[in-house]
């Protein structure tokens, strides 16, 4: 069994089952951890929304986390021979680090984080030390909902359909990687 992570029910529409919602930011990790208790499975996969930091980056972009950086923590490397096969079934994605902060990322700060990572969100470091703290093979996948120059905290009701169309893609991403974990 993978278990799929997201912070939103909107990110986890398309995906496989199962999948824990576990809300925004750090408290994430608790709910995980909770689950975890009872349950061990063969993987998971982190997924969500994120800013973008690179101007290349566009709405519906995918990012395939490499690593999580964040404020105050050491970098949280991914398994490269896990994150090469992801690769391989994502062609479309775009490779590299995502960073983790504690509130949205306004435009300003999203081209600061871009020194160190792809994308932005507010959960994957988090999750990450949870699954890497009890040996759970996992890959963190991000789809760009707010571009570099847009501010997520003045999400207008036309970005209803981006997300939506965002959520298509990680249940594609979701789908293709799933059996990458269970074969590891």
């Amino acid at each position: 069994m993978i278990l799929t992570v997201a912070a939103l029910r909107t990110e986890l529409l398309f995906t496989p089952r199962p999948r824990l919602r576990v809300g925004v930011g750090a408290g994430g990790r608790g709910r995980v951890g909770a689950w975890l208790r009872e349950r061990r499975p063969a993987g998971a996969l982190v997924i969500g929304f994120s800013g973008a930091t690179h101007a290349s980056l566009g709405a519906g972009s995918l990012v395939l986390a490499e690593g999580i950086v964040s404020d105050g923590r050491d970098p949280i490397p991914l398994d490269r021979a896990l994150v090469a096969r992801a690769r391989r079934e994502l062609p479309g994605a775009t490779v590299g680090a995502v960073a983790t902060v504690a509130q949205p990322a306004d435009p300003a700060e999203k081209a600061r984080l871009g020194l160190d990572a792809l994308a932005v969100d507010m959960e994957s470091a988090h999750l990450a030390e949870e699954f890497a703290g009890r040996g759970i093979p996992f890959l963190v996948v991000r789809v760009i909902l707010d571009e570099l120059w847009e501010d997520v905290a003045q999400f207008p009701v036309r970005w209803t359909g981006r997300a939506v169309a965002a959520a298509r893609k990680l249940g594609q991403a979701a789908s293709a990687l799933g059996p990458i974990l269970e074969g590891r």
